[in-house]
């Protein structure tokens, strides 16, 4: 839910200082585009967890599962151009990064699940990711390429954790040569059956991996805590967000009780905490928070929620700085009533020297199959 359309900070700040979020003008058209599949060769299947990033070229690059071999892999696909009288875009052919077994890892739980993808500095692909195994545990792994279909596939798949867990929704950062960072959920490390947020560093750019701790300030005893999102604003400032709903008996993160939480750091461990949706019956569905910044640097949050009037759920955006008076000053991102959107990803770029957004999420066109798709637009 990369994501978290899924892209960090460090990727938008490099884009806007080198240009590429950027352009335009006070003579630039407005572009509405509508929602555009990513793909469309398996829309009767399902395509999800859609995580973004942009590189120095200001190429849009996804990664996302999809099941259309018989179980759930991981794919990439790169954005070639982008058309802003259509407001399209021309991605090249999917490259599958990862080929599991479907008598192994049979859908529509068991496989490769929610990616998460960075790309640093230097152009290298960092992809992190669970996987689901026929003895229900759940194992976070890592890989990292230059991006190509020949570093793919040259690409070592490294076990990030391993044992009876139950580790899910990685968040991977890179924030310096020796400090690469997943934060993930585990609901096995700590109290059996109740989710909380762990963190696990590689000091060697990902070629090994300490052992997993607890992001304590991100936890509490009184609920449970998924979906991390976390962004370096820089090396003494860093943000998150994610969900937190009832302990047990719940409904895991489809829990009704479910709550947008957004969070501040100096080090990227000792967190403070802020709940920024509250709805006094705790009936509204709030699920798979991200950050994104627009072209002039301003951090906002984006969502999932059935609080603006479709059951189904719509993409909801604020301002971080607005977060205290939400539903006040919340938009809509996308909007189709009775179809379900979730899991948004929001990038500002520049195409065709113009400053626009390319918002990449998931809409359930033909329920139950999950379609990964985006639109480009002035506004996200």
């Amino acid at each position: 839910m990369t994501r978290a359309a899924l892209i960090v900070l460090l990727l938008a700040a490099h884009g806007c200082s080198s240009g590429h979020g950027h352009g335009g003008g006070g003579g630039a058209a407005v572009i509405d585009g509508a929602f555009q599949f990513l793909t469309t060769d398996n829309l009767g299947g399902q395509d999800d967890d859609p995580a973004v990033a942009v590189d120095a070229a200001g190429n849009v690059h996804v990664v996302w599962f999809s099941d259309r071999d018989g179980t759930k892999d991981l794919y990439h696909a790169r954005s070639t151009s982008i058309d802003l009288a259509t407001a399209t875009i021309a991605w090249t052919a999917p490259v599958q990064l990862t080929n599991l077994a479907p008598a192994s890892f049979p859908p529509p739980t068991q496989g490769d699940n929610y990616p998460s993808l960075f790309i640093d500095g230097a152009g290298t692909f960092h992809v992190a990711w669970f996987r689901w195994n026929l003895s229900n545990e759940c194992h976070i792994l890592y890989m990292k390429s230059d991006g190509t279909p020949a570093g793919w596939a040259a690409a070592t798949v490294v076990n990030v954790t391993g044992g009876a867990n139950f580790d899910r929704f990685p968040r991977v950062v890179k924030l310096a040569s020796n400090d690469l960072r997943i934060y993930f959920g585990s609901s096995t490390r700590g109290t059996p059956g109740k989710n909380d947020i762990f963190m696990a560093q590689s000091t060697d750019d990902g070629a090994t991996w300490g052992a997993p701790a607890a992001v304590a300030s991100l936890n509490t005893s009184t609920e449970q805590s998924q979906f991390p999102h976390v962004v370096q604003v820089s090396p003494s400032s860093y943000v998150a967000t994610f969900m937190r709903w009832k302990l047990q008996p719940s409904s895991d993160f489809l829990d009704p009780t479910n709550d947008v939480f957004f969070a501040q750091s100096v080090d990227g461990t000792m967190w403070s905490v802020e709940q920024v949706t509250v709805d006094a019956p705790d009936t509204v569905n709030d699920l798979t928070p991200t950050i994104f910044f627009d072209h002039a640097g301003v951090s906002h949050l984006a969502w999932s929620t059935t609080r603006l009037g479709d059951p189904s759920a719509d993409l909801v955006r604020i301002p971080v700085s607005d977060r205290a008076s939400y539903p006040a000053g919340a938009q809509l991102v996308a909007s189709a009533v009775g179809v379900a959107d979730h899991s948004p990803e929001i990038l500002a770029i520049a195409a065709g020297g113009q400053a626009v957004f390319v918002t990449v999420w998931v809409r359930i066109v033909t329920p139950p199959n999950n379609q990964v798709g985006y639109r480009v637009s002035s506004q996200p």
